[in-house]
């Protein structure tokens, strides 16, 4: 026991001499934190979450992922029972961690947040070098290849922006509503809710989403209050005058190209009635690592994609011919806005 002692003594001075120990002990932490989130993404890819809610042996989870090698399959699992997200029981294995247990018992903002991990959120920084080097105009593939997990996990904000798009539809009454780039249907499911005597219509661009949405929408009763197409929202507007009381823009008006922006503000101004009102709610920059990272996962797909600085909202609304127009921060650590035109 001394012996131990005394040579992992010598390890500690031996670091410590090295330099940057404070450095190095980050560097460990860090990395604790990266394998874990690696573990978990890999626990939601090969779908076995929910399975390891209840304790399940080696040769079952073989069965269930089509594992040839179970010693790969048994070193994978002794990753997460190291990381205390699984347990071990005799022959054994349920999920034990508290991420764990959220994701076996379905928790779907958590399970998309893992699922994007590896595939979506990791590309650009694997494909930096390759990304530097590609013509202006050319990248990723994001939206088409993970729409579903993109509109899911961007329901993160969800706490912040439904009781700032309930207050103002409650204060307007209005009797149409519009959510361009409605995603799942979460934040126009909210103001119907909220406006028992609107409708509303949605549109996305994602045949898959906008079916999700629908289901969703089904699932609540409002199919007969609500409507979701597949589709440009500037096509969809494109002879809409004066038919919406609220048009809502969440969590995409960055993948509109910068320069074209006014010009979409003007179209939804144009399909406003006169006391109506446009919401844009968005991440901004700069402001912290959460748009920073969003930024770089945007402008590393193809096409102009980008998020508004900060203030440049409400420049582009005013030039499109509102003259109303306000601006709340909803996220308290966060660079994180709805800004409302009339």
């Amino acid at each position: 026991m001394m012996r131990s002692l005394a040579v992992q003594a010598r390890g500690v001075v031996g670091v410590l001499r090295r330099g940057h120990a404070d450095a190095l002990a980050l560097a460990i932490g860090d990395s604790r934190a990266f394998v874990r989130s690696l573990f978990l993404a890999s626990l939601v890819r090969l779908d076995l979450a929910a399975f390891l809610a209840e304790p399940r042996t080696l040769s079952e989870l073989a069965e269930r992922t089509a594992a040839t090698r179970s010693d790969r399959l048994s070193a994978w699992l002794n990753v997460g029972v190291a990381l205390h997200e699984i347990r071990r029981d005799d022959d054994r294995y349920v999920a034990r961690g508290r991420r764990a247990r959220a994701l076996a018992g379905g928790d779907p903002l958590l399970v998309a947040h893992y699922r994007s991990m590896l595939d979506y959120q990791s590309g650009p920084y694997e494909q930096l070098s390759e990304l530097l080097r590609t013509p202006q105009g050319e990248g990723r593939d994001d939206l088409d290849r993970h729409a579903t997990v993109i509109a899911e996990v961007s329901r993160a904000a969800d706490p912040f922006v439904t009781p700032y798009l309930v207050d103002i539809v409650t204060a307007i009454a209005p009797r149409r509503l519009l959510d361009a780039g409605c995603g799942t249907g979460l934040y126009l499911r909210a103001m119907l809710d909220a406006v028992p005597q609107a409708t509303g219509d949605g549109i996305d661009l994602a045949p898959e989403v906008v079916d999700d949405a629908r289901m969703r929408l089904e699932d609540a009763g409002l199919t007969e209050r609500a409507s979701i197409a597949v589709g440009d929202i500037r096509t969809f507007t494109a002879s809409a005058t004066g038919v919406y009381d609220v048009v809502t823009l969440i969590n995409n008006v960055y993948y509109f190209d910068s320069d074209e922006r006014v010009e979409l503000y003007r179209q939804l101004r144009a399909a406003l009635t006169e006391k109506g009102e446009l919401i844009v709610i968005t991440m901004v920059t700069p402001g912290s690592p959460a748009s920073m990272h969003l930024q770089l996962m945007l402008v590393s797909q193809g096409g102009h994609a980008s998020l508004p600085r900060a203030g440049e909202v409400e420049r582009d609304l005013r030039a499109a011919g509102f003259t109303a127009v306000s601006s709340t921060r909803l996220v308290p650590t966060e660079p994180f806005v709805g800004v409302r035109a009339r």
